[in-house]
């Protein structure tokens, strides 16, 4: 059945004359939210309930009465509720290690709150409302014993309306007005870009596409976007663009002159560049005195230069003279600050 909404009326009208307020539609959407989370197993309380839909004792009571309402066999013991094995649809079959993937996915999605935040709880319930029980047992005990956080920063969530306007204009494909606050402009600027993909990488979203006003194939941080405006026109994206692989080659997210490296690691820390993939086109030499020479190809000269002035005097640019130019640059940089 077809609606149509009217806003700021608090009303959605059904063709067939009847009306939903908006407090009741969000009655309804709670209740299969709250049927999810019961066969996803666990057994709540109606505390615990309460607390995940921010609501009171009283509407989870009720809600679970609706519930019953509908002949789903509602399951009570010791004050937790749960569901009939008998009522849930034919479980998915999944191999341990399979759940263990997802629940990992899902964990790291959860604690990137840019990345998925409410739709990856969300996606964590019904998985676990569709796997049978002893599954369900091995997903739940992950769940409290795998922590998936490789980078505990994260950035800012874009202003709302942007990721929804760039995936728009993604699947058109449609070019994108933005107003961009670049890192290193005092001012805002007006970009239409082509827009190519987006790609979460490191702490923070961004958008990669063909700039009209640079020429070329720029990368752009979602949070950095002040407003976005798709445009009716379409573009024809370019066949041989592969995304996985442009970034593939960058170090981080900087693009720049690709760059052969060769950097020498200290032996204290020589082990640790050993057991460490950071690039895939990284290669370990062993050096007589157990340093370690790691080379790669690779661009961001900014970028991987502030990498390895965290490590100090334990590591040594060999190769190319402007990486090692701008580790030194950033080397004076922190003498002349703490240095007096």
């Amino acid at each position: 059945m077809e609606t149509v909404e009217s806003r700021g009326t608090g009303l959605t009208r059904w063709h067939g004359g009847d009306t939903m307020t908006e407090e009741s539609s969000r009655a309804v959407e709670r209740r299969f939210q709250l049927l999810t989370v019961l066969m996803g197993g666990g057994r709540p309380s109606a505390d615990e309930l309460a607390r995940r839909f921010g609501v009171t004792r009283r509407s989870i009571y009720r809600d679970v009465q609706f519930l019953e309402d509908l002949r789903i066999p509602i399951t009570r013991e010791g004050g937790r509720y749960g569901v009939l094995d008998t009522f849930k649809v034919k479980p998915v079959q999944f191999q341990p290690d399979e759940v263990l993937a997802l629940m990992a996915a899902l964990d790291f999605g959860l604690r990137k709150r840019p990345l998925g935040g409410k739709a990856a709880r969300s996606a964590q319930e019904k998985l676990l409302a569709v796997l049978p029980s002893q599954q369900q047992e091995l997903a739940t005990g992950l769940h409290h014993t795998l922590v998936v956080d490789p980078i505990q920063a994260y950035s800012q969530p874009p202003l709302p309306g942007i990721e929804n306007a760039l995936r728009a204009a993604l699947e058109g494909p449609h070019p994108v007005k933005l107003l961009y606050q670049a890192l290193d402009a005092d001012e805002p600027s007006e970009r239409v870009v082509n827009p190519y993909g987006m790609a979460y990488r490191g702490t923070a979203l961004y958008l990669i596409g063909y700039c009209e006003m640079r020429k070329g194939i720029r990368i752009f941080r979602a949070n950095r976007i002040l407003a976005a405006t798709v445009l009716i026109r379409t573009f024809r994206r370019p066949a041989d663009f592969d995304l996985e692989r442009y970034l593939s080659g960058i170090w981080g997210i900087e693009f720049g002159p690709l760059m052969q490296v060769r950097v020498r690691f200290d032996r204290q820390v020589a082990r640790l560049a050993k057991e460490t993939v950071w690039h895939p086109t990284q290669q370990v030499e062993d050096g007589a005195d157990g340093s370690v020479i790691l080379q790669m190809e690779t661009r961001g000269t900014n970028e991987l230069a502030r990498w390895l002035a965290g490590y100090g005097g334990t590591v040594e640019v060999l190769d190319p003279p402007e990486l090692r130019e701008a580790v030194l640059a950033l080397g004076r940089g922190i003498v002349g600050r703490y240095g007096g």
